[in-house]
């Protein structure tokens, strides 16, 4: 019998599959070319997850970082917290996050019409067939619609939190990250060097050699990481990798960003609302609410985009304008240099993709980083997984825009007329199809597996038509609308209860009550099952 008990052991024993998570590289050192968020980040997760590559940080204190507020997907809470192991307390405390629980769209039908995408999984379907709308279709919508979060206080005046089954994201004051993120870097025994790059040598294969300053100093590394963000300092200038414009998607180009004061309200959502010439970003911070007109140069010069913004949100006085270009390099891997964020490429700012696309390419690198420079098979899958993932967020903002109704102005005929919405066709049609998606998880696009995408997946599309009204003969749900009312009914009882998050942060129930310690101790929550 022991035999047979040992020979059942031995069968099944799979110890020997447990192969290393970031697999080992002869690349002995790594300079990264910019601070900033996806600098920091870069050096914090090389750090990590390959100790031992010596990895510094070069930066120039002569050139600014772009401030403004950073609406973030539910990607950053685990990365931050798990992967990187910053501890919770001491982040809210310093960069004093607020919470997200979605994206409030003034989007997609004429006159006063909004729609909720939010990261909980809701019964989209039977909201869409039994009310015309997705905006009851699961509690973290209707607390969105309450400006409340999934904290609630009991009959007893105790709070129940129930974060850990919502997923949420962040929304960042970007001027306070850096700040925290520089401290952490420095703790962490990386090397952060200021000095501003003038020069990228090249030797006799076009690999970078060092980079150079003014003064004649000169780096050397063996990779060396792009984080100099539009600029593309090596990648594009040094290395004239290729661009691929999205312009043909995405015809915004700037952004006019402003504050404004929240008067003690602070919404637990990102709002994006529809502007005659493009849309406006509402980021809810502590004490103020950061502002952006995203538009076209095509459509709204600045005096136009200025006194739009100042008819809708009042007399604005201070403001900045942001430029980008929209678009992507044909590869984030060329010869030894490596582009991470808005060096590699950028979309725009809808769907908050900024700081989540480089935590992508940063865990793709670190997952399948190459053994050495002629491991082309390995610099192959990171350049094909990055740019799939780009691409896709591209074709996904493009159902945005060729499908909002909400104004006719010659900015959104156009969209609507002439928006390129490539493979998205494809996902459009298998929704008209088979409604929908998320029950048969079509539409997710991950050609690889390096990472799972949270948010722009099947569940993302079924709310984006949805909630622009795209389906015209929605067929009858298998669930009553007595079962489905009785759902809505408890969504509405619960947000009753429920905490702003200005009681929240006045209350200090997070550090008091141990809110936050609790929720990132406890391993059964969304924030662990999704940690990349």
């Amino acid at each position: 019998m022991s035999s047979i008990a040992n020979a059942v052991d031995t069968a099944f024993d799979l110890s020997y599959l447990n192969f290393p998570k970031y697999p080992p590289t002869q690349i002995k050192s790594i300079g990264v070319l910019g601070g900033g968020t996806a600098g920091y980040l870069t050096a914090l997760a090389l750090k990590k997850l390959h100790p031992q590559i010596k990895t510094s940080v070069i930066e120039s204190s002569k050139i600014p970082v772009i401030g403004v507020g950073e609406s973030t997907t539910t990607e950053v809470v685990p990365f931050l917290h798990r992967t990187l192991g910053i501890e919770p307390e001491r982040f809210f405390r310093e960069v004093k996050p607020t919470l997200k629980l979605g994206i409030k769209f003034d989007w997609g039908c004429p006159g006063d019409y909004h729609f909720n995408f939010n990261f909980f999984a809701g019964h989209q379907q039977e909201s869409y067939y039994y009310e015309d709308s997705i905006n009851n279709a699961n509690w973290a919508s209707v607390l969105m619609d309450a400006n409340k979060i999934p904290v609630i206080r009991n009959e007893d005046g105790e709070l129940s939190s129930f974060l850990a089954s919502i997923p949420f994201s962040y929304h960042i004051d970007n001027k306070h990250l850096i700040r925290f993120l520089n401290t952490v870097v420095r703790e962490r025994g990386i090397d952060i060097v200021d000095a501003e790059v003038t020069k990228v040598n090249l030797d006799e294969k076009e690999f970078v050699s060092s980079l150079e300053t003014n003064e004649g100093q000169k780096f050397t590394y063996d990779l060396y990481i792009d984080c100099s963000g539009f600029r593309s300092r090596i990648l594009g200038q040094a290395l004239k990798t290729d661009f691929i414009p999205f312009t043909d998607t995405l015809i915004n180009n700037r952004a006019l960003t402003f504050d404004t004061p929240n008067n003690g309200v602070i919404g637990p959502h990102t709002r994006c609302t529809t502007m005659n010439n493009g849309w406006c970003w509402t980021i809810p911070m502590r004490e103020e609410n950061h502002h952006g007109y995203v538009h076209s140069t095509l459509y709204c010069d600045e005096a136009t985009a200025l006194a739009e913004v100042r008819a809708k949100y009042g007399n604005i006085e201070k403001y900045k304008m942001v430029e980008f270009r929209s678009g992507r390099h044909t590869q984030a891997w060329n010869k030894n240099v490596f582009a991470i964020g808005n060096s590699y490429g950028f979309v725009e700012p809808l769907e908050s993709t900024a700081i989540q696309t480089a935590m992508h390419s940063i865990m793709t690198l670190c997952k399948l980083m190459p053994n050495n420079f002629e491991d082309y098979a390995s610099i192959a899958g990171i350049n094909s997984e990055i740019a799939a993932t780009w691409d896709t967020f591209r074709w996904f903002l493009g159902i945005h825009y060729k499908f909002n109704k909400q104004l006719d102005t010659p900015y959104w005929q156009w969209c609507r007329e002439n928006t390129n919405i490539g493979d998205a066709q494809m996902i459009l049609d298998l929704f008209h199809q088979r409604p929908p998606l998320s029950a048969s998880n079509f539409g997710t696009q991950s050609p690889y597996s390096t990472l799972e995408a949270l948010v722009f997946n099947s569940y993302s599309y079924d709310t984006l038509i949805y909630g622009q009204k795209l389906l015209k003969d929605p067929k009858k749900p298998k669930m009553t609308k007595e079962e489905y009312l009785s759902r809505v009914d408890s969504y509405h009882e619960l947000t009753k209860h429920a905490l702003t998050l200005k009681e929240l942060f006045d209350s200090n129930a997070l550090f008091d009550q141990e809110i936050l310690s609790q929720l990132f101790e406890d391993p059964d929550t969304w924030i662990v099952e999704t940690e990349a």
